[in-house]
């Protein structure tokens, strides 16, 4: 985190714990471990209006094994070179895995979601066909009584040209 001006710093959970709170910083690093995941809020304060016109904030956000300071674990565990890369590659492994595993799940999800929209519009579509064709039948019927009304009414025509017609 580099600042332009001092600045205060705050990082909330999501459960609204606050876990990191720095007052009165110019410029730092700091991180966190987290065994919880969510939306993790963070805030920069200024002190006054014209320091916050002023400041400048750039953040590098870095997670998972980009976010392991492996220098200091190594000085802790007393390992070699070699070692400590191992330990790195161990822990991309890691990553990795977890992310396939995460990535299976989501496409899990999504087949199931995938394969039940298509047995709804499959359904739909079954129940439009036969709203279709009941209605195609049932103007058909009417066809049938409206044109066996206008054959009835086709003498009763003829008697009232005959009564119009001068004789």
């Amino acid at each position: 985190m580099k600042l332009t001006e001092r600045t205060d710093a705050q990082v909330e959970d999501p459960s609204g714990q606050v876990i990191y709170d720095q007052k009165n910083k110019a410029d730092g690093r700091f991180s966190f471990n987290t065994k919880v995941g969510g939306e993790y809020k963070t805030c920069f304060m200024a002190p006054d209006i014209s320091t916050s016109r002023k400041t400048k904030i750039s953040l590098d956000w870095k997670t998972g094994v980009a976010a392991t300071d492996w220098d200091a674990i190594a000085k802790k565990e007393n390992l070699d070179a070699m070692a400590l890369e191992l330990m790195r590659l161990e822990e991309t492994i890691k990553e990795v895995y977890d992310q396939m595993l995460l990535m299976k799940k989501r496409e899990a999800e999504m087949r199931d979601l995938n394969e039940a929209t298509n047995s709804r519009v499959a359904w739909f579509s079954v129940f439009s066909l036969l709203v279709c064709i009941t209605v195609a039948g049932w103007q058909l019927c009417n066809a049938r009584v409206i044109g066996r009304n206008f054959s009835l009414l086709e003498p009763a025509r003829d008697v009232l040209k005959a009564l119009e017609a001068p004789s």
